[in-house]
């Protein structure tokens, strides 16, 4: 189940974060050219990674339309983008304007979780609203990545911004 969860401790918000990430990808559908060349579907996590290995346990074994996930974690560096289907950018780093960039024209499903994430071009920004992990969708940025969100995803969205990609 993807609703609201409780986040009481740093740790355990992290862990929950790490939980919406995985479940993210499994209402995306990406274009047919973006998948072509990869066996694996790659989660990649912008250094500093706030997970640790708790995404990289939780996708472990797991499968998305016969494919494999794979964490990654990635530099803020446009090339180290390449092969990334998914990529968390963390509120520590002071790059995220400069990866959106990078991003942009990708097909890559962005998830953050800075108070300007969807303005910098960001597609689902994770909130913590009364001690609870919540998220907002920006539809026209996943249109422009090319990427279409299943509307079960779209509903438990705290607010979806640009009507329904």
């Amino acid at each position: 189940m993807l609703g609201a969860q409780s986040a009481p401790s740093t740790v355990d918000e992290y862990r929950v974060k790490a939980a919406f990430v995985f479940r993210f990808t499994q209402f995306v559908t990406w274009p047919q050219a973006a998948m072509a060349a990869s066996p694996t579907l790659d989660v990649c996590v912008l250094r500093p990674n706030p997970f640790g290995s708790e995404l990289e346990q939780m996708v472990r074994g797991e499968t998305i339309g016969g494919r494999g996930l794979r964490v990654r974690e990635v530099p803020a560096a446009a090339d180290a983008l390449a092969g990334c289907h998914a990529l968390f950018v963390g509120a520590s780093t002071t790059l995220a304007p400069d990866v959106m960039r990078a991003a942009a024209g990708r097909h890559i499903l962005t998830v953050g979780e800075s108070e300007r994430f969807l303005h910098e071009g960001g597609i689902i920004a994770l909130r913590v609203i009364d001690r609870r992990v919540r998220f907002e969708v920006d539809a026209d940025n996943s249109r422009r990545a090319g990427l279409r969100i299943a509307a079960q995803l779209l509903n438990l969205a705290v607010h979806v911004r640009g009507g329904t990609p």
